[in-house]
């Protein structure tokens, strides 16, 4: 018996580094112990596999006489029913019991646990359940973290679970313990409360009617569509129940539309289109999984914002700045379409520039401008865009042939004067980063009375230009006079800030948030990236 259960005791132990009185030759045994067990019961262990070792290695360092994690004397403790509840509970921080074995380990813990080889296996089940739990509370679980790396570019936080998992076991509260290492985002916890609630609720996981998605629906249309649109609206609490069944699309519906459609960020134009429909048609399952999606987002998120920073949130069309845990500024923004989406990504504010020249991209010089310079040679010069050479001698466009160019061997760049005409507006804010990202101000000022404004080109159009530079500018002798006066310049001029304004920027694509009022926010998914979150999400939610 002493034998065997010393197998179990170093069944994780990395050869290399193993603990007091253990020899090679036997953490060998021990570790072909751990792949029979895998293999005989089918288990597919999810945490890293050198934590585990290391993990088992420096546990039984310290607890030499002690063969299980999770056992005394062939009993379950007490500590690890109350972690197995957090596991079962799982559900409720975003996460899937399936992923913590919970099924194997209820079964096993409902056992008389006689067999050594039972032991062995709910041990590595329990530790290896509490390795990925931990990490996936903290940091984001790497099933939905692939889904995303590519559009999702902000710095990840470091995370070590079996520091973490030996913390835990020394703790007095375990729940205490887990918390602290979740994210202290106040948006997070909010999300969270409000997944508890629609798991909580019970409304039906099926919709009642379920609209047609396609082809559009507006003021006095009639026919069967309209039917089930008010029976929806009626349904979701935007109508009045005396509409039911009413295949006239009236001023109310029309009222009732509207309303939806600014609570989700859909234009408010009363039409019912695609992306209206596709809004009416959430489920309860849906929405689950809409919070879920935005909760794991957070998880990606620095823990450490910093005590300054400014957040583009791309969803809301909003940015704000935070400074020492409270709201200094916010105002509205313009975002990229959906073919040249804004970014997300950290980079720290560096500098301001009036009056700016805009320097057109390439991309978007040959893809734009070079197809209106082939219809009309003039059209960029009255719009005081001038055509530079490689050596930056500018270039008359009427005497150039343009339709020998292509994006491939387009020779020249392009520069815009400043003025009220420039694409950039009077002002930019700069925080220097790979993808030629930054705020600005526009001259198109009447878009920021859409609402949803998806019109950039990437960069970030801010509608509160002049009290953005004011916020940046008021520790450096620069009154409001003086902003003015360099906005309304002629010369772009170029102002270094203080080191404590460099704060960061961050851009964020969250779907779900929590308003002012308490009100969980769905908003639409513009660059539909939550699609392929979803799905994974799908998967993982299915029983094993």
């Amino acid at each position: 018996m002493k034998r065997t259960i010393l197998f179990c005791v170093l069944a994780f132990a990395s050869p290399m580094v193993l603990a007091s009185g253990v020899d090679t030759a036997q953490a060998n045994i021990s570790q072909n112990i751990v792949k029979d067990l895998t293999q005989q019961n089918k288990i597919t262990l999810r945490a890293n596999k050198g934590d585990v070792n290391r993990f088992y290695t420096n546990f039984y360092a310290t607890n030499s006489v002690q063969p299980f994690v999770w056992l005394d004397n062939g009993k379950v403790t007490a500590r690890s029913k109350e972690m197995l509840s957090f596991l079962e509970k799982s559900s409720y921080k975003g996460l899937f019991p399936r992923n913590y074995h919970v099924v194997k380990i209820n079964e096993l813990m409902s056992s008389d646990l006689t067999s050594v080889e039972q032991q062995q296996l709910l041990d590595l089940l329990m530790t290896d359940a509490a390795l990925s739990y931990l990490r996936d509370v903290s940091v984001g679980q790497p099933e939905l973290i692939v889904v995303e790396q590519k559009n999702w570019l902000l710095p990840r936080d470091k995370f070590d679970s079996v520091s973490q998992l030996t913390a835990l076991l020394n703790a007095t509260d375990l729940s205490a313990q887990i918390v602290s290492i979740e994210p202290k985002h106040e948006q997070y916890q909010l999300l969270l409360d409000s997944l508890a609630k629609v798991l909580d609720s019970e409304s039906s996981d099926e919709i009642e009617t379920k609209m047609a998605v396609g082809g559009k629906m507006s003021l006095n249309d009639q026919n069967d569509k309209v039917q089930l649109l008010n029976n929806r609206l009626i349904e979701l609490g935007y109508l009045g129940t005396a509409k039911k069944d009413q295949k006239l699309f009236d001023s109310e519906t029309k009222k009732a539309v509207q309303v939806f459609q600014n609570e989700h960020l859909l234009e408010p134009d009363g039409v019912v289109g695609v992306r209206t429909q596709k809004e009416l048609n959430k489920t309860k399952k849906d929405r689950v999984t809409q919070l879920m999606t935005n909760i794991e987002r957070w998880r990606w998120m620095p823990k450490d914002l910093g005590q300054h920073y400014l957040v583009v949130d791309i969803p809301s069309f909003e940015y704000y700045v935070v400074k020492d845990g409270v709201e200094t500024v916010r105002a509205k923004t313009i975002v990229g379409m959906a073919q040249r989406s804004t970014p997300v990504f950290m980079a720290p504010m560096n500098h301001i520039v009036f009056a700016p020249y805009w320097n057109v991209p390439r991309s978007m010089a040959v893809k734009d401008k070079l197809p209106q310079l082939k219809r009309d040679p003039e059209r960029l010069a009255r719009s005081k865009i001038r055509i530079l050479d490689r050596e930056g001698n500018e270039i008359d466009p009427t005497m150039v042939d343009w339709s020998q160019y292509n994006a491939n061997n387009f020779p020249y760049r392009l520069r815009q004067d400043p003025g009220s005409y420039n694409a950039l507006g009077k002002v930019k804010f700069m925080f220097p980063n790979e993808h030629a990202i930054y705020l600005h101000d526009t001259p198109q000022k009447s878009l920021f009375g859409k609402t949803e404004r998806t019109f950039s080109s990437g960069c970030i159009r801010i509608e509160n230009p002049i009290q953005l530079a004011e916020y940046f500018l008021k520790d450096q002798d620069w009154k409001v006079d003086r902003i003015q006066k360099a906005y309304d310049g002629s010369k772009e001029q170029t102002v270094r800030l203080k080191e404590n304004m460099r704060f960061p920027v961050y851009t964020i694509y969250m779907t779900a948030a929590v308003d002012a009022n308490g009100k969980t926010v769905y908003r639409s998914d513009i660059y539909d990236r939550d699609g392929a979150m979803q799905t994974k999400i799908a998967k993982l939610s299915i029983n094993p």
